[in-house]
């Protein structure tokens, strides 16, 4: 069941969007756990945005795994500072600065997918990028990246308010941090896993251990500006990572048809 779920594009699709925004929106319910849900909300993220980049790529030979990677994601930074400034600036009179919020990341998200669905009809339509999942697997990037960047940022700042997320994650240059964390995350697990014996099981796997990897130094970050009200993310960071680091090695053992230790390299005389 865990192996259906895994391939399935609706269901990473579910849990991106459905996880991710719910998690990020419980991130007012408490100080304690907030920055805890959100970073997991991030972490739902990542997963949908790792699972994306794997079934649009697999088209090629993966050499445009890391361009696009960092393309989404410097899109994901402008949806999502753009969907708070729209939600705080415009939005905050008629629903109220609270809600106004919550419906900021929903609105990020918005303008996450369409940016990944303006630069897939550029790159069939003008490129002639080939592909046929271009449109719905950018798009998806695109919201992924998005959710993903404001998920940690809520993390480190502990609230969704644009004026703490600014001040503790833009202005300090976490943001760039979060740039490059995100973005290796969601690339690197099928940059790392493609080939002919590519498994999406053991690509998901390779996905969850850069996702908690990344939310543990989130976390660390997070600790700097919150303190030690966000050690639970550094402890569940770590923890889920161990787990799924082991269990990606472990699916890389079964998978390979022979494991050997090759030796240090031989001396060289000068």
């Amino acid at each position: 069941m865990a192996d259906s779920f895994v391939t399935n594009e609706n269901s990473m699709l579910i849990l991106g969007i459905v996880g991710s925004l719910i998690l990020i929106c419980l991130s007012g319910v408490s100080s304690t756990f907030g920055p805890l849900f959100a970073a997991l909300g991030a972490v739902c993220a990542i997963l949908w945005g790792a699972n994306a980049i794997s079934r649009v790529a697999s088209y090629g030979l993966g050499t445009g795994v890391p361009s696009i990677g960092y393309m989404s994601l410097g899109g994901g930074i402008v949806s999502s500072l753009s969907g708070l400034i729209i939600a705080e600036r415009f939005l905050s009179k008629s629903l109220g600065a609270v809600t106004a919020e919550y419906v900021g990341p929903i609105i990020a998200l918005i303008i996450g997918l369409l940016i990944g669905l303006i630069i897939a009809v550029v790159a069939k339509k003008l490129i002639g990028m080939k592909i046929p999942v271009m449109i719905r697997c950018t798009a998806e990037l695109g919201g992924a990246a998005a959710l993903s960047i404001i998920g940690f940022s809520v993390a480190i700042a502990g609230s969704l308010n644009l004026t703490d997320i600014l001040n503790t994650v833009v202005l300090t240059g976490m943001i760039g941090l979060l740039f490059i964390l995100n973005t290796m995350a969601i690339q690197h697990p099928y940059n790392a896993c493609l080939g002919p014996n590519e498994d999406p099981v053991r690509t998901f796997k390779c996905a969850c251990h850069t996702a908690f990897l990344s939310m543990t130094v989130v976390g660390i970050c997070a600790v700097l500006n919150l303190g030690y009200v966000s050690l639970p993310i550094i402890v569940l960071g770590l923890i889920c990572w161990i787990i799924s680091f082991r269990s990606f090695v472990n699916a890389s053992y079964e998978d390979a048809s022979e494991v050997k230790w090759s030796g240090l390299w031989p001396e060289v005389e000068q």
